[in-house]
């Protein structure tokens, strides 16, 4: 797109930081995960799964024999419908999605199964929700809110140590529109773990992506926190297109989240939150054993980080301060793209996330063998204070003053962040 044209084309946005529903809805509030220990998960090949059992199958064919006879006698001793079911290799659990029958009360169902020793472990199928603003702004520059959000963050600076080359980044998200000329070669793996999506319905992926890894040097449209980096383009939740809502549940985050761990990847990026869920917990703490850096986005605006930012060695990041010792970002006004093809001003935790996993990236490429904790100290470390209590105040990240300290160098000095600009209304 010709940047000239740009703010023709740009409509102006807000996306909101990702909160999760409270509880389940419809069909999903009668549906159960079931884990089920396997010990030989591992040799199971899913080179097959696109046409296989394991693509939103209602048989058990397919899945190993074992595994098949031990789901089918809880089927029927608990009066349950299969629904789907999927390995999950980093735990060495098979999981499945039950659906309890009409009328029988689903916790009483839980109880008793969470006694049955068949079964590994046991919880409710959990909704997380992507919110989007319908807020609206014009803008006389659109390159604006760009500049001040890499100027802000230290991270055009930054790129004189590195640009992320060689991590990779698992987004877990809506889809990526990966055709984007902004995102063209910047994804090594794209994989789907919901049915019936549509490119034009992936627009928060693809912004969070734009903010981490657009390409530079291209002549087109913005450039990435870390250009250098390479994506995980992980599907596991669904936006529609009316209200610009978007949802995923605990299995559809649970599938992705395990790939991520078995596929090699460096970060996970998480722009997105809900209630509290064992296995997505357990997903992450495995991660995290694996030195994963987990990044997720703060729930802005509400007590508390929410899930799943809150739990121990996730890096959890804000758009707007709360509270001493909390990490920000950029998060307000920020350019990035959306499909098909396009560039808009978009907003939230979500967006401040995804710088902080931008800049993760490009720690990494210095210090390959960063730990979570470590990266969070030393982004804290060389933060800047927001606000007059230099102690005690929210600290917004500064990726050239921490690259500057992983290099040995001396502290940039002159990235200074502007709190009215990061602070979401």
């Amino acid at each position: 797109m010709n940047p000239r044209a740009l703010a023709v084309v740009l409509a102006a946005a807000m996306l909101a930081g990702c909160t999760g529903m409270p509880s389940t809805t419809g069909d999903d509030a009668r549906r159960i995960l079931v884990m089920i220990a396997d010990p030989d998960i591992n040799r199971i090949d899913l080179r097959g799964a696109r046409s296989g059992p394991y693509r939103q199958s209602r048989a058990y064919s397919g899945t190993p024999a074992r595994i098949a006879r031990v789901l089918d006698s809880v089927a029927t001793d608990f009066h349950l419908t299969h629904v789907e079911g999927w390995p999950m290799r980093s735990l060495g659990v098979h999981c499945a999605v039950f659906e309890v029958e009409p009328g029988a009360a689903v916790d009483a169902v839980l109880s008793r199964l969470d006694a049955d020793e068949r079964v590994e472990s046991v919880q409710r199928l959990q909704q997380f929700e992507l919110r989007q603003s319908g807020a609206r702004r014009a803008w006389d520059d659109p390159y604006l809110s760009l500049q001040h959000s890499l100027e802000d963050s230290g991270i055009t600076r930054a790129h004189r140590w590195s640009t992320g080359k060689g991590v990779r980044i698992a987004v877990i998200d809506t889809g990526i529109d990966v055709k984007h000329p902004d995102l063209r070669g910047q994804a090594v793996e794209v994989q789907d773990f919901i049915p019936g999506a549509t490119r034009e319905s992936d627009r928060h992926g693809t912004a969070v992506a734009g903010v981490i890894a657009s390409v530079a040097g291209n002549r087109q449209g913005i450039v990435g926190v870390a250009p250098g980096a390479r994506l995980l383009a992980l599907r596991a939740c669904a936006q529609r297109s009316v209200d610009g809502r978007g949802n995923c549940t605990s299995f559809s985050l649970a599938r992705a989240l395990d790939h991520a761990i078995t596929a090699g990847s460096d970060v996970v990026n998480l722009s997105l939150g809900g209630p509290q869920d064992p296995l997505l917990a357990r997903l992450i703490e495995k991660a995290l054993e694996q030195g994963i850096v987990v990044v997720a986005a703060r729930g802005d605006g509400k007590p508390g980080p929410g899930f799943p930012a809150s739990l121990p060695g996730v890096i959890a990041v804000g758009s707007v301060p709360a509270g001493a010792g909390r990490l920000i970002a950029p998060g307000r006004d920020v350019l990035t793209l959306v499909p098909p093809d396009g560039y808009d001003y978009l907003s939230g935790s979500s967006i401040a996330a995804a710088h902080v996993s931008g800049i993760v990236a490009l720690l990494l490429e210095r210090e390959p063998s960063l730990h979570a904790t470590d990266v969070e100290r030393l982004l804290l470390r060389t933060s800047r204070p927001v606000g007059r209590d230099v102690t005690g105040s929210p600290r917004a990240v500064s990726a050239c003053d921490a690259l500057a300290e992983l290099s040995g160098a001396v502290r940039c000095g002159g990235a200074r962040i502007a709190a009215s600009r990061l602070e979401t209304h």
